[in-house]
């Protein structure tokens, strides 16, 4: 009974850990080329990591970043018929002030809908600037 109670109480702590990764931030999505916003809305957006190629680098960071926002599928009042296109630009701003996340242009690379949630799954990507790394 106690190891099972163990594993319980381990993947209570799992769970506690990826759910930490997310976390609120307000987008901007604009269509490229345009100052004004067609779509501003509230979601959870995961921190960047390293592509899998970029990640092998011994010398320097990856320069490429993806990441994801998960979004309402029922968008805010002004914004109910606009829709998420691949390769619209999204600038994401976080209460915190994050420099990985604001200030940073990311490119949509896909807007998938879940079966599962009320939620809309966005892939973003970004090319940052190289920088070496700590050793």
């Amino acid at each position: 009974m106690a190891s099972r109670l163990e594993s319980i109480r381990a993947a209570v702590e799992k769970a506690k850990a990826v759910a930490g990764e997310f976390q609120t931030a307000e987008a901007k999505f604009f269509e490229d080329g345009n100052t004004t916003p067609v779509l501003i809305c509230t979601g959870r957006y995961k921190k960047p990591k390293p592509s899998s190629f970029d990640a092998g680098n011994q010398t320097e960071h990856s320069t490429k970043r993806l990441s994801v926002l998960k979004i309402p599928l029922e968008l805010p009042a002004p914004y109910q018929n606009a829709f998420i296109r691949i390769g619209m630009i999204v600038q994401l701003s976080t209460p915190d002030g994050d420099p990985t996340i604001n200030n940073v242009t990311f490119v949509v690379q896909s807007a998938l809908t879940s079966q599962f949630a009320a939620e809309r799954e966005v892939s973003l990507s970004t090319e940052g600037r190289k920088t070496a790394r700590i050793t």
